[in-house]
């Protein structure tokens, strides 16, 4: 697919939903038309909810404004990419639940994935998204959007991609070796970088390449690190900088024009 007004598409909105609608519509035209949103008495206590947040909040409202357009199914923009239930419509109920269990006092589930494993918005500490066992995924749930909705549509964009990895957890110094290569790659190749990007994600583009990359802390001094290429020229990337960075290859994929 030929790339046009790259730079547009990802300008940040005072309506994220445009946002998200701007990159992934060229590609994927029927997802807004697959947003579910809650059941009418639903989104009445939905709103009754969001109304006495405007004295109290809690939930961020990137949170709440996604909830009133896909509470019911979210067109796969999160459950593709993390692979499990939306749970969205039981926002009130999980909330009155949660109130009542101190477990969960400063924490708000948001998220299953298949494995039963929870993600939460976390409420002491900026509303990061962390998932169960301690971690975090994310520095907000507005940047969690596009952050999945890269990692699901990017691939349409290009006739070719590479996904790679690590054989191992790195060290926090040798990340620190791996971003400086890739800021140099960046801007060796005057690509663009994204406001949603944040300390545990990295997406950047040009017309000719784009990637992303994740990172995830297990424990203390350890980081889990994996991404993905986009390109015509794959071949270049995994012949030159996968070497520089000391990652493999995991998978590789093309597609006809």
């Amino acid at each position: 697919m030929q790339i046009r007004n790259r730079i547009k598409m990802f300008e940040k909105r005072v309506d994220f939903m445009e946002g998200l609608n701007a990159y992934i519509s060229p590609v994927d035209p029927g997802w807004r038309g697959r947003l579910i949103p809650p059941e009418s008495e639903k989104l009445e206590e939905l709103q009754m909810y969001l109304e006495m947040q405007k004295e109290n909040p809690k939930v961020p409202e990137s949170y709440l404004k996604f909830a009133c357009y896909a509470a019911e199914g979210d067109g796969g923009l999160l459950s593709d990419v993390l692979l499990g239930e939306f749970c969205l419509a039981r926002l009130p109920e999980i909330i009155r639940d949660q109130n009542n269990n101190e477990l969960f006092v400063d924490e708000l589930n948001c998220f299953w994935n298949e494995m039963d494993v929870m993600y939460f918005i976390d409420k002491k500490n900026d509303d990061k998204i962390s998932c169960e066992g301690g971690f975090y995924v994310s520095s907000s749930f507005e940047n969690l959007l596009f952050q999945c909705a890269v990692q699901k549509y990017e691939e349409k964009y290009f006739l070719k991609y590479l996904g790679f990895d690590y054989e191992g957890w790195l060290s926090f110094d040798q990340k620190k070796d791996v971003d400086i290569v890739l800021k140099e790659f960046i801007q060796r190749n005057q690509m663009q970088t994204v406001w949603f990007n944040d300390e545990y994600f990295l997406f950047a583009y040009n017309q000719e390449y784009s990637f992303w990359i994740t990172q995830t802390e297990y424990q203390k001094g350890e980081v889990a690190v994996s991404g993905v290429f986009y390109g015509n020229d794959i071949d270049k990337i995994q012949r030159e900088l996968l070497p520089q960075i000391g990652a493999v290859a995991i998978y590789r994929r093309g597609r006809s024009t």
